[in-house]
């Protein structure tokens, strides 16, 4: 995926949940330099073992169709054993008055390859929402889901889960479900992007209110995200 926070209008309180999921971005200007890789991999462990190392990227994030702040993050990929892999993602975004680097969420995930060759995903995290410009409540969620290779060499997954907001009017936020929740995933020229799309749903009785959130991730290979992240602050100054 830091606590993970994200600009929702305050008309609508949309909710937003961090990062998981994780997953990834490189700016565009970033990317260049790699060199082509070879044939995509054939199945997930292959997909994997391609993942393992340190990632640095961007997430733009999508409430309702309505963009929240760019955030980065710093991403390892570890494998533990023949058949699980551990990832560790730390989320930040830039302060807007002193271009400062704030943590803001945490996610981490583990995956099982099974023998079916399918892959399983439990995904946890903790971070912030903002329900207004200045006022942001905490929030923790857990999915899963499974993962099948897709026909182009890269991954697709189906799952749902939980996510709990705190002090969201008539506790509404206690006990948030995440449905129709999809991901894909996919290596080229060593970037790293993923997509998920999800809805979440709070119910108060026979109230709820639904929320469809998009998170695209691109990332390349590296530790330096504050490097990236200074990046992004001069290019604007470039270009005037």
């Amino acid at each position: 995926m830091k606590r993970h926070s994200i600009y929702v209008p305050p008309l609508v309180r949309r909710i937003c949940h961090v990062a998981v999921i994780v997953p990834i971005l490189a700016m565009a200007t970033s990317v260049g330099g790699y060199s082509q890789t070879s044939a995509p991999p054939t199945n997930i462990a292959a997909f994997y073992h391609e993942m393992v190392g340190a990632w640095i990227g961007t997430v733009e994030q999508y409430t309702d169709g309505i963009k929240a702040d760019t955030k980065y993050f710093h991403g390892v990929v570890k494998q533990t054993s023949s058949d699980t892999f551990e990832t560790l993602f730390e989320y930040y975004r830039l302060d807007k008055e002193t271009h400062a680097p704030v943590q803001v969420g945490v996610t981490s995930m583990t995956t099982k390859i099974t023998p079916e060759a399918t892959a399983t995903n439990t995904i946890t995290g903790k971070g912030d929402v903002f329900t207004s410009p200045k006022v942001s409540e905490s929030e923790e969620h857990l999915l899963s889901e499974v993962l099948i290779m897709s026909p182009s060499g890269g991954l697709k997954g189906k799952g749902s889960g939980k996510i709990s907001v705190g002090d969201i009017a008539l506790g509404k936020g206690k006990n948030g479900e995440v449905s129709d929740y999809t991901s894909t995933w996919s290596i080229s020229n060593d970037i790293l992007s993923i997509t998920e799309r999800l809805k979440i749903t709070f119910r108060v009785l026979i109230i709820a209110k639904h929320y469809d959130i998009v998170y695209d991730f691109k990332a390349k290979r590296g530790n330096d995200i504050m490097g990236l992240m200074k990046s992004a602050i001069n290019e604007p100054e470039k270009q005037k």
